[in-house]
């Protein structure tokens, strides 16, 4: 049975009869098979970035991938043993996060920010999580793949790093993208082989394929 069904057959008692408890209405079963969806597209689109980066770095690439070959798993206490992998895709999401941009509607008096004069009213807030994670006020060497910077105690400046947003608006799926993303690299570690076939630093050349 998927997890689909899984969540189904929770609407049922024993009996098979079916369970008013608020936790187990359609609508619910609804919401959590959206949400799987929403991180497993963005889960695949992570790893696929993570792997380009290491394409131009393979002895970053190497040393993670001994480390995924060297762990079994077998539960998944044994995901949270990847410690450097697990560093390996927090600057990947630094380098390249899924979503690149964000909005929030502020409502305000009047106010100034910096240069700016804020009327009294409801504004819409644009802010890109892809330029606030490149600012070299808040990162060395923004433009390094760099998975050593995640070393243990290490907290970015606040609303410097939101690969997943964060407060009460945060993506209820970060746990679970995180151990897809681990459990993803686990098996591809140990099943293929990795090799660079292409400079990620030669721009790549675009060709017109539609007609106006």
């Amino acid at each position: 049975m998927d997890m689909l069904g899984y969540l189904i057959e929770a609407n049922k008692s024993n009996d098979g009869k079916e369970l008013n408890e608020p936790e187990f209405v359609v609508e619910s079963v609804v919401d959590d098979v959206i949400t799987v969806c929403l991180v497993m597209d963005n889960m695949v689109k992570q790893v696929c970035a993570l792997l380009m980066f290491l394409n131009d770095v393979p002895e970053i690439q190497e040393k993670m991938f001994a480390e995924l070959r060297a762990q079994p798993i077998n539960q998944m206490e044994d995901l949270n043993k990847l410690k450097y992998t697990e560093k390996c895709i927090l600057e990947s999401l630094r380098m390249g996060p899924a979503l690149l941009r964000g909005t929030r509607n502020y409502k305000c008096k009047k106010k100034r920010f910096g240069p700016y004069i804020i009327n009294t009213g409801s504004v819409r807030i644009h802010f890109s999580e892809y330029v606030m994670q490149h600012n070299p006020q808040w990162w060395s060497n923004p433009k390094k793949f760099d998975p050593e910077r995640w070393q243990p105690g290490f907290v970015p400046q606040a609303f410097s790093y939101m690969p997943f947003y964060t407060g009460a608006r945060g993506c209820l799926g970060k746990h679970m993208a995180m151990m897809l993303m681990k459990l993803t690299l686990s098996v591809l570690a140990k099943n293929f082989e990795m090799e660079q076939e292409f400079d990620v630093k030669k721009p790549l050349s675009l060709t017109r394929t539609w007609q106006s």
